[in-house]
């Protein structure tokens, strides 16, 4: 089947770029970072952008895919014992390439259906699943169209996102492009953006803790303490806040349930022996973030990016096994930040910043170090490339920039 011809006539007769943004809400990070770099594209090529953002497996409905974001949840708790047998036997780009072909014959008129449904001049992939099908079914219908890949995964990065066939492949660290080169990919294709994160969190750079505070209603004279589980609330949240609470912090506690109902009525249920400031799912997390001294977290990378950029010092409580491992590594041994896997390690943990904020102060300037404030921006510019390739000669490198006109200093 080839559809080249007719498709090239439909590029002809438009002057706006489309690009499809495929993702999944297995969790809630690929959407976060789809959403991040459309509005980067929004931002820097206005009207001549198009970005259409499309769960793939919903969009297919076929079972089982239809289903994975449903099971997405359940797979991560039980320990994330499945996960993590799931992760470590299938992490080989050989394996995924079988694994696509043996599925291609069931999934073939799904998938197809879906990318005629939303024909782009650049097909972008923020999930790993899809990323060889996505090739084999545009060579299938004699299509040209372009493919990346923006890997979401901070540094232990699945082989799924490296299988072959994409025309870039964008990561968030060196650590992940060094990864990239192990599984096989030329190292001339991939490059290193930072985290695609949102603008709001640019922005927020230069609001102060004191103005962030004023806006929150939160106190100006005690330490701020931030308890989040991402967007979904996942992760022993709630087992944390009572370990901090036991701990008789003196500090102020707020716990972000994000849209986890059941884990908000919990923590809004508990009488605990401190107050504890409990919040639901919140669109304003970059005025959060700034008003606080210590984030407690999971360790995802969305949100460790934001902690970056706001400077924080973190604690994680968590990490999903595989892809998240690396994170822990990655903060820890740069200073940003410290690993309790148990409750009543956390609140300890958090008690000892608090009483020593010249201890939190130095995780802060790691922290800061670490991040990449402009990423949204580089990867948009990156894929624009792709259409127009003669402004590929000079991207520049806005970490250069940034780390230039903003050295580590305190906050």
């Amino acid at each position: 089947m080839h559809e080249h011809a007719t498709q090239s006539r439909m590029h002809a007769h438009h002057s706006v770029k489309r690009f499809l943004f495929i993702i999944s809400d297995t969790g809630g990070g690929h959407r976060a970072s789809a959403n991040a770099v459309q509005d980067a594209l929004h931002r820097l090529y206005g009207v001549n952008v198009a970005v259409e953002i499309v769960d793939i497996f919903t969009e297919m409905d076929r079972w089982p895919f239809s289903h994975f974001p449903d099971w997405y949840p359940h797979a991560v708790s039980m320990n994330a014992i499945p996960w993590a047998v799931a992760y470590h036997l299938s992490n080989r780009v050989r394996l995924m390439k079988t694994m696509s072909r043996i599925v291609w014959p069931y999934a073939r008129k799904a998938l197809c259906a879906v990318l005629r449904q939303h024909p782009a001049d650049v097909i972008v992939s923020f999930h790993p699943i899809p990323c060889y099908s996505l090739q084999m079914a545009t060579r299938y219908l004699g299509w040209n169209t372009p493919i990346a890949t923006v890997a979401v995964d901070l540094v232990t990065a699945h082989a799924s996102w490296f299988v072959p066939g994409s025309q870039m492949y964008l990561v968030p660290t060196e650590a992940a492009k060094e990864r990239a080169i192990r599984f096989g990919l030329p190292g001339a294709l991939v490059t290193v953006t930072g985290m695609p994160t949102r603008h709001s969190f640019t922005e927020a750079m230069h609001l102060s803790r004191s103005a962030a505070r004023t806006l929150l209603h939160i106190p100006q004279d005690v330490p701020v303490v931030l308890v989040v589980g991402g967007g979904e609330g996942m992760g022993p949240l709630g087992h944390v806040v009572k370990a901090l609470a036991h701990q008789q912090i003196s500090a102020h506690i707020i716990a972000i349930a994000g849209r986890n109902q059941s884990l908000y009525e919990e923590l809004t249920s508990t009488d605990y022996p401190i107050p504890i400031h409990v919040k639901g799912f919140v669109d304003n997390m970059h005025v959060w973030m700034r008003a606080a001294d210590i984030l407690v977290t999971k360790a995802g990378p969305n949100t460790l990016s934001e902690a970056f950029i706001s400077e924080l010092p973190i604690v994680m409580y968590t990490a999903l096994p595989g892809q998240e491992e690396g994170n822990v590594t990655h903060v820890v041994s740069n200073g940003a930040g410290v690993w309790t896997p148990h409750p009543s390690l956390t609140a300890r943990t958090v008690k000892y910043l608090v009483q020593h904020p010249e201890a939190r102060q130095r995780m802060a300037e790691k922290s800061r170090a670490l991040a990449r404030p402009y990423a949204s921006q580089q990867i948009a510019r990156n894929l624009w490339a792709l259409i127009a390739p003669l402004s590929a000669k000079n991207i520049p490198d806005l970490q250069q920039v940034y780390s230039d006109a903003h050295p580590t200093q305190p906050i």
